[in-house]
This record gives structure tokens, C-alpha cells and sequence, in this order.
């Protein structure tokens, strides 16, 4: 009797183990046609009128200019911190916050004001 039920316990064990694994062999890929290789996807943008080597030599060309440009165009104020203090002190004594200078810009920068002053 005590052998029969170390038995059944054992079958009762078993068959709760094949009842939690058996949903997870759904999740495991199987062989065949399922599957696919590790292939490597080759495509890429080109457009219209252009070969995959005109567009590279484009892209390398804007590239370069792009860096130049940013090595030429991002300089800056050519004023230093010290220097715009102790000219702002001179200029506004006993003022805090006086005398704020907005970034200088390159080119036909007007800085708030009117750039035709006839126009009024």
C-alpha cells in the first residue's frame, strides 16, 4: 500500500511538470521553413538620376562642407567674459544687469532695430 501511493504521488509530480512545460514548447522555434538565415539586408536610399557611387561621392562632398562650414561659422563673440565685465562696470556703475549684450551675429544682423530707419 505504501508503495502505491509513492507511486501516484511521483505520476501526480510528473504529469504537473509535463502540464506546465508543454505550453513553453509552443514559444521554441522549430526547424524548416520557419526559420530563416542570417542574411543581411542590402538596401539603401538612392535618388532618382544618380548612381550608388555619384550619391556616395555627394554625400562624402556635403559632408566635408558641412564640417567646414561648422569649423568657420561657430567662432563665437570675439569679447571675453572679463573684458564685457569690466567694460559693462565702467560703462554702468552701480547698475546690476546693465548693459546686456545679445550675441553677436555674422552677416546683415540688424539686433532689433529697424534696418531701413525711413520706413516710419
Amino acid at each position: 500500500l505504501h508503495r502505491q501511493q509513492v507511486t501516484m504521488k511521483f505520476t501526480a509530480i510528473v504529469t504537473a511538470l509535463i502540464a506546465l512545460v508543454a505550453p513553453a514548447a509552443a514559444f521554441v522555434p522549430t526547424g524548416g521553413a520557419r526559420t530563416r538565415g542570417l542574411t543581411t539586408i542590402k538596401m539603401g536610399y538612392v535618388p532618382d538620376g544618380l548612381t550608388p557611387a555619384q550619391y556616395k561621392a555627394l554625400k562624402a562632398k556635403e559632408e566635408a562642407q558641412a564640417k567646414a562650414n561648422k569649423k568657420k561659422a561657430m567662432k563665437g563673440s570675439v569679447e571675453d567674459l572679463t573684458d564685457w565685465q569690466a567694460r559693462s562696470a565702467k560703462k554702468y556703475p552701480n547698475q546690476m544687469g546693465a548693459g546686456h549684450v545679445y550675441v553677436k551675429l555674422k552677416g546683415k544682423a540688424t539686433y532689433g532695430k529697424d534696418p531701413n530707419p525711413n520706413n516710419r
